[in-house]
Parts: structure tokens; C-alpha cells; sequence
């Protein structure tokens, strides 16, 4: 009830992610080698959403724009009658140009700022993610941006740079960081919890730059 925003909705995860994210929570399919569902089981398991009452449906990951089922799932998630949402870390702007018009809405995550992505993700092509958060702005019909805010490296001077990268967003999603014994690098485990005096403190510093600010999962 909280991945597509107003809406009840049925979720599908892709295998697979260019990123290498230290506290990801979906560390099972970053590989993209575990074994998916038969398409007929998708079929069903979609119709049977549609009875009662799913109308929306969230493709995620992992990276959804890394798996080459992604337009095939998008398609027949169309078919079957539901109104998409697509999840993306920015990574591959040729393929979210093309998604775009199948789906009604995306959601992006931009975690950290420009200058501090390659040491936290692995990932350093930053005109890649320039050009994927020009292409939300100006062509997704609903959008938001997120940030899992991380005390120890979410302060005021990363939220003013995240701000700047996104400025004129018409919405700005902060999040807690939860931590988890399951996360790919150990040492995430141990940081804190995001505090809620946190992550409003985080929110004022970015509302100067985007229409609007929201806060989910705050303790």
C-alpha cells in the first residue's frame, strides 16, 4: 500500500542491478541468477490481483531497466489491465526514454550526491543519472524522487547538493534507513536508524529545492 502512492498495488522484482550498494535490502537480486516465476504463473498470480480489486502494479528490483524481460513484463502487466509504476535507480537512460510512455508513473533514487555516488554505489557514470533525471522532469506524466536518508551520510551539505541535482522536482521522497544482519556490506548494519528529528531536519534542508517534500517510514 506504500509502493504506488494512493493506490493498492501488486509489486514485481526483476533480478539484477549495476549498482553495488552497500545497504540495499534487495541484496537476493543483485545478481539477476536466481530462478523467475514461469510467465503462466505471472498470469495467474496478476489475474488473481486483478479480482480483487489491484489496479496498480509497481515493476522493481534489483535495476528493472538492467533485465531484459522488463518491456516484455510491462507489456503484458498492461494487457491484464493494470496502471504501472516503474522503479529505477537512473542508471540506463536509453531504456527509461522508452519505458516512459508505457507507464504512468516512476520513481527514481537519488541517493546521494553527485560527488559521492562512485564510493557508495560503484557507479560513476554521473551524466547517465543527469540525463535520467531531465527525462522524469520533463516527460513522466507522475513522478517522485527518493533519497534513503542515512545519518551518518545524509548531513546538510549532501541533502543542499541532492537539492541542487533535482531542483525544480515537483516531489522529493526522504525515507528512513532500517538497518538489517542481511545487507551486502556488514558495516551498514551496524549505522543507526534514521531518526525522525533526522530525517525532518534533512526535509527542511531540501524543501528550498523541489514543490514538495515527503517523509515515509519515520520512527
Amino acid at each position: 500500500m506504500v509502493d504506488y502512492p494512493g493506490r493498492l498495488a501488486a509489486v514485481f522484482f526483476l533480478g539484477g542491478c549495476n549498482f553495488r550498494c552497500g545497504f540495499c535490502h534487495n541484496a537476493s537480486l543483485l545478481a539477476g541468477k536466481e530462478e523467475g516465476l514461469p510467465w503462466k504463473e505471472v498470469e495467474a498470480i496478476a489475474r488473481r490481483f486483478r479480482r480483487n480489486w489491484v489496479d496498480a502494479a509497481v515493476v522493481t528490483g534489483g535495476e528493472p531497466t538492467c533485465s531484459r524481460h522488463v518491456f516484455h513484463t510491462v507489456e503484458k502487466l498492461r494487457e491484464w489491465g493494470f496502471r504501472i509504476k516503474l522503479d529505477t535507480n537512473g542508471s540506463r537512460p536509453d531504456v527509461l526514454k522508452r519505458l516512459l510512455p508505457l507507464v504512468e508513473g516512476v520513481a527514481m533514487d537519488v541517493k546521494f550526491a553527485p560527488a559521492n555516488y562512485p564510493a557508495h554505489t560503484g557507479f560513476s557514470d554521473l551524466a547517465a543519472l543527469t540525463e535520467s533525471i531531465r527525462l522524469i522532469r520533463e516527460q513522466a506524466a507522475v513522478y517522485e524522487f527518493r533519497t534513503t536518508v542515512v545519518e551518518a551520510w545524509h548531513g546538510p551539505e549532501e541533502m543542499r547538493a541532492i537539492g541542487e541535482w533535482v531542483k525544480g522536482a515537483r516531489r522529493h521522497v526522504l525515507q528512513a534507513f532500517v538497518p538489517r544482519s542481511d545487507l551486502p556490506d556488514p558495516t551498514c548494519s551496524a549505522l543507526a536508524q534514521t531518526s525522525g528529528t533526522h530525517l525532518h531536519a534533512m526535509a527542511d534542508v531540501l524543501r528550498p529545492y523541489v514543490e514538495q517534500v515527503e517523509i515515509r517510514g519515520e520512527f
